[in-house]
């Protein structure tokens, strides 16, 4: 019975603190405060009405006009431009309602839990407008980019040369610009930035046309230019003139001249197709590529394709001819060398001469020899590119093509 009497005391006194700390609870929940023990980030807010709060908070994690700079530039970004927020107000209000919960009992344990020392943090989920930023980032971009400029180089007919120099380009690195300021919206850390640039280099730069002053080869050949077939010869010598083929870059003789049609100039002469001489388009730009390619082979170019005639050509030695069919057989040939070359074609008055201009530093002794063999319905031959020293020994030789005629 004592024992008995003893847990009836125990109860009441458990129940009475219950109703004393229910009753304390209902009362605080009608106080226009937010409860204790409640945090927005790292800041108390325990005990502030909302108004106090939201300026609290404000004063720490403030939405500032954010200005970008890049030397003599400045551009300002202002939370309008972008509907940039912290949501102060939201947190607030959260924070506010976290122990006015609709239902009692949830309110009860709450704040037991926040008496109990256990803190509540809320979250400032920053937003923005990300179209807006774009817009903005993109009309910076306009105003600073600069495109970068190759350094150009001329020759004209008499040898002179014409000269520019190459320009540095600058871009705004867009994407780490946008990571900056996304990032210090995230952290709700605003403050003025210096506008990444990235600097872009001219693939053709001044050292690179500075260091043509010399011809490494040129050849001639001669043709009726009275005639259509002289007119097509004159329209391909211009269209693969004039071209810089950097250290490593390919020479495309039919990317340089496009389809040899009517419709780009060219006029109907004739053609070897199938063995036999016959009317088509673009008749004689074979005597273009032809010369072309003994400037190369002189000029120690890397041939890379080259196709001889059926037939051998009258404008040619043997085994020097480079026959070609547009979207079929083409001329190419490789640089080499450490410097740019510049090729330059010169027709006037029935002769064709190409040049091919480099460095001197890259110019070698060089001579080009054929080797024959007739037999009975072809001739073969080999042609051979061998280099000599100062004191024109032989240093090597090497097989450029072999070629297989047709007798006529």
């Amino acid at each position: 019975m004592k024992h008995k009497f003893k847990y009836l005391i125990s109860i009441v006194i458990v129940s009475s603190f219950l109703l004393g700390f229910s009753n304390k609870v209902i009362a605080l929940s009608k106080d226009n405060v937010i409860y204790k023990n409640i945090y927005i980030e790292d800041i108390d807010v325990s005990f502030l009405n909302m108004k106090d709060a939201i300026d609290l908070v404000k004063s720490k994690y403030k939405e500032k006009t954010i200005k970008l700079t890049y030397e003599d530039k400045t551009y300002t970004l202002s939370p309008k431009d972008i509907d940039l927020s912290f949501n102060i107000d939201k947190a607030v209000k959260k924070a506010f309602l976290y122990t006015r919960h609709y239902d009692v009992f949830t309110n009860v344990k709450r704040k037991f839990n926040l008496r109990l020392k256990d803190k509540n943090k809320i979250k400032l989920v920053s937003t923005y407008n990300e179209y807006k930023l774009s817009s903005i980032i993109n009309n910076i971009c306009k105003d600073i980019d600069i495109e970068k400029t190759d350094a150009t180089i001329n020759i004209n007919d008499n040898g002179s040369i014409k000269r520019t120099k190459a320009k540095n380009g600058k871009k705004v690195n867009k994407i780490k610009l946008k990571e900056i300021i996304y990032d210090m919206i995230v952290n709700k850390n605003l403050s003025d930035i210096n506008i990444p640039i990235d600097i872009t280099i001219p693939k053709i730069s001044t050292e690179d046309v500075n260091s043509i002053n010399t011809i490494l080869g040129q050849f001639s050949t001669t043709f009726n230019h009275t005639t259509s077939r002289g007119s097509n010869i004159n329209i391909a010598g211009k269209s693969t003139s004039d071209k810089l083929i950097m250290p490593h870059d390919e020479f495309s003789y039919n990317k340089s001249t496009g389809s040899r049609t009517c419709h780009n100039g060219y006029k109907t002469a004739k053609v070897i197709i199938g063995g036999k001489y016959v009317n088509g388009e673009g008749g004689g730009v074979c005597q273009v590529s032809t010369t072309i390619y003994n400037a190369a082979l002189i000029s120690g170019m890397d041939i890379t394709e080259v196709h001889n005639h059926t037939f051998a050509s009258r404008y040619s030695p043997i085994g020097r001819d480079a026959a070609v069919s547009y979207g079929y057989t083409d001329f190419k040939f490789q640089n080499p060398l450490k410097h740019p070359i510049y090729i330059k074609n010169i027709v006037n008055n029935g002769v064709i001469t190409s040049k091919i201009y480099g460095c001197d530093e890259d110019r070698e002794k060089i001579y080009i020899t054929t080797k024959t063999i007739y037999e009975k319905d072809k001739i073969k031959v080999d042609t051979l590119r061998i280099y000599l020293d100062e004191e024109d020994n032989k240093i090597r030789e090497e097989i450029v093509n072999k070629n297989v005629y047709k007798k006529k």
